[in-house]
């Protein structure tokens, strides 16, 4: 399904969408890191096959993160985190227990879908927007995005 069908799926497989690409965020960042690699005892094929393989993955992790074209979309998620409309929607939906980015994504995609069928251009269709969004507000913290009460 191409990103333009996106507008027309229901809240409910939109919100299905983000989760998986929360998943996908999280794979990438977790090759990115190199905790997918860590081993306590590699074996003799470990020795060989895990540098490969951490080459390889180096290189796939790249591919996607320019197929899912992240940084321009990371560009367009801080715009939408930094407006103070939106950061006022968002921060009534979320409050300090939420600490993973699935249920940050749970709280906040009805917002950001309203948002987007009000102005497409101010918040675009995408899953992978909102995936990137709800990732960015559990790194910083919800205590530290929404302003104290």
């Amino acid at each position: 399904m191409s990103k333009n069908e996106e507008k027309f799926l229901s809240v409910d497989k939109f919100r299905e969408r983000v989760y998986k690409n929360v998943g996908t965020l999280d794979s990438l960042e977790e090759i990115e890191s190199g905790e997918a690699w860590k081993s306590a005892k590699p074996g003799c094929l470990g020795v060989l096959i895990i540098p490969f393989s951490k080459n390889f993955s180096s290189y796939s992790n790249r591919k996607m993160r320019e197929h899912y074209k992240i940084a321009e979309l990371e560009q367009k998620a801080d715009e939408i985190l930094a407006d103070e409309e939106i950061k006022k929607l968002l921060c009534e939906k979320l409050d300090a227990t939420i600490n993973l980015a699935i249920d940050a994504a749970y709280k906040i995609t009805p917002v950001l879908y309203g948002l987007a069928l009000e102005d497409e251009k101010k918040v675009p269709f995408n899953t992978m927007i909102f995936a990137i969004i709800s990732k960015k507000i559990v790194k910083q913290g919800v205590e530290n995005y929404c302003p104290k009460q």
